[in-house]
């Protein structure tokens, strides 16, 4: 499958990873740690045409722009990957086109807060700021409104 994975029971994207049995499709932390019900074995299918999910940096805007990059591994999770583009609010494309990775860490440990209530683990800020930067690295070309976004 290319391009984002959601599931079918419950419309919310998911996270890929390998293993020894091949591609296995997991509901994402952050739609756990937001208390979406994802109590249900996910059913991996190729999003519809049109789906808009949330932000992939801070995960708390409506995706407006498309970040166009190379499927990756993730930094420390060998078996995790990225496929495929990323989905960006307007605040959190801004600051993907500027480079300014750091501030996006900010911003996504401020919706984590937001949400959790207690501040983002400085181990998971590692973890966010290593993804980021691969990511930076694997960006393909310009960001680009998705579609149906253009004047808006």
């Amino acid at each position: 499958m290319s391009g984002p994975i959601i599931c079918k029971v419950c419309n919310l994207a998911l996270d890929g990873f390998t293993n020894e049995d091949g591609v296995t499709y997991l509901h994402t932390l952050s739609d756990a740690m937001d208390g979406k019900d994802i109590n249900h074995e996910p059913v991996p299918i190729q999003a519809p045409p049109g789906w808009r999910g949330h932000c992939d940096f801070c995960t708390a805007g409506v995706p407006k722009f498309v970040v166009p990059a190379r499927d990756f591994t993730t930094p420390g999770s060998p078996m995790g990957f990225s496929t495929g583009d990323w989905a960006a609010c307007e605040t959190c494309a801004l600051l993907v086109a500027a480079g300014r990775w750091d501030s996006l860490v900010k911003r996504a440990a401020k919706h984590f807060e937001r949400r959790m209530h207690f501040p983002m683990p400085s181990k998971s800020r590692s973890a966010v700021r290593r993804l980021y930067y691969k990511l930076a690295a694997n960006i393909t070309g310009p960001i680009r409104p998705l579609d149906g976004e253009e004047g808006k």
